[in-house]
């Protein structure tokens, strides 16, 4: 089983603080031992999460006050099992970054598919279907969208986990 995971997104201030945050409370409900961090491409270190992260978390009961973004780098990339973005051209740079970790690098939304077993390359007629859309500077409500959009695919990947932890 995934002992480490790493989102990632641009500026590591809204949807991979949501699915790092969302991840972190699912699995301790769960009662597994994961190592959960995020990171941006773009991140300004130390900035803060946006004000509606935090908020759309908070309903939910989790905290994401303390969280400080920081820049995604070849070194952090090699420290996790698994690496999780948000789109298709991050994917591709985080692959361009470290070569070496290509086969642990997917798309948040493509990875429960992926669990089930290999399957072809995303093609640009279908990689926007796997894709989650930045909400950055926009209303609450799109933020909710996007933590529903991210917690659903995080609940599959969870409930999958907790299945191979019962067979092993």
């Amino acid at each position: 089983m995934v002992k480490s995971v790493l989102f990632v997104c641009t500026g590591n201030t809204c949807r991979s603080v949501m699915a790092e945050h969302l991840l972190r409370h699912y699995a301790a409900e769960a009662g597994l031992a994961i190592k959960v961090a995020s990171a941006g491409l773009g991140a300004f270190a130390g900035s803060p999460a946006a004000a509606n992260t935090v908020a759309v978390l908070e309903e939910k009961g989790i905290s994401a006050k303390r969280h400080k973004a920081r820049a995604v780098d070849a070194g952090l990339l090699a420290e996790f099992d698994l690496i999780l973005a948000m789109t298709k051209a991050q994917q591709d740079r985080l692959r361009a970054i470290n070569p070496a970790v290509s086969d642990k690098i997917f798309l948040l939304k493509e990875f429960p598919e992926r669990m089930q077993g290999p399957r072809e390359e995303l093609t640009g007629s279908n990689e926007k279907d796997y894709e989650v859309s930045d909400p950055f500077g926009q209303s609450k409500e799109i933020y909710r969208q996007t933590r529903q959009e991210i917690s659903r695919v995080l609940k599959a990947i969870i409930n999958a986990w907790r299945r191979e932890g019962e067979q092993a």
